[in-house]
């Protein structure tokens, strides 16, 4: 069995890169080989750990009747036995540990959680997380979470939340391979990779001339394009429902 791609206990992992450098691609791959290769051992670790919750509580809670992964885009996803999988939708304002004034889902332990264009999922950049939210970041390996994000640019995140990051994988090239029939069948992602948030820090401040990364890449065997919508955020630019569109054209 090839090295697991993610950290079976806990790990936030941030994709960060310009357009059309693969950073929503590689985090799809990501998602598709860790429900091949890790999801069904998770989903034994969330059932563990609600029995054990259970044991202290009057009313027993519920157990996934899938691996727990959570995503703000749709995929397009199958398991090692063939059969499709869809993430449970979630967005980043319902990602937080309550309290009393905050109010959140609650997820099932031992998540896997994939957000896409997460910068415009939580505050700006230069505001402080709400507490909730701050506590989930701070607190999310005692709930053995798995994070996945993704922005066109490190700066662009939350800096909280950049400050929980484990990993910092920036795709600077990707390269799709096609058969006879321009049928896509591999994609390889050329990546520069921080396992150390300083040296991430440094890199934004130098504008990317610091060297404070390792070279790494990646490879997905088959059409990563049938796992992910890759135009998934269209949807923002039309007119609401009952709008229309306010371009005129000139007359002649």
């Amino acid at each position: 069995m090839s090295e697991l791609l993610l950290n079976p206990e806990s790990e936030v992992v941030i994709f960060f890169g310009g357009r059309g450098k693969g950073k929503s691609s590689l985090m799809a791959h990501f998602v598709d080989d860790y429900l091949k290769t890790q999801g069904a051992q998770r989903w034994e670790l969330s059932e563990r750990l609600i029995r054990e919750e259970n044991a202290d509580r009057k009313s027993p809670l519920s157990f996934p009747t899938a691996p727990p992964i959570y995503a703000n885009t749709k995929y397009k996803l199958k398991t090692r036995a063939g059969v499709d999988f869809e993430p449970i939708p979630i967005k980043g304002k319902e990602i937080g540990v309550s309290n009393d004034k905050e109010t959140y889902k609650t997820l099932y332990p031992a998540p896997l959680i994939a957000l896409d264009e997460v910068h415009r999922e939580f505050c700006p950049k230069g505001e402080n997380l709400p507490n909730g939210q701050l506590e989930f970041f701070m607190e999310c390996r005692h709930y053995r979470v798995i994070m996945l994000l993704a922005a066109p640019r490190a700066v662009l995140i939350n800096r909280d939340i950049r400050g929980s990051g484990s990993r910092f994988i920036q795709p600077r090239k990707v390269i799709n391979f096609f058969d006879d029939f321009k049928r896509l069948y591999k994609t390889i992602w050329y990546c520069r990779e921080f396992t150390d948030g300083d040296a991430l820090e440094e890199y934004i401040k130098s504008d990317g001339k610091s060297d404070g990364y390792i070279e790494t890449t990646y490879t997905h065997n088959g059409n990563v394009r049938e796992i992910y919508d890759g135009y998934a955020f269209r949807k923002h630019f039309y007119p609401k429902d009952g709008k229309d569109f306010e371009a005129t054209y000139n007359k002649h």
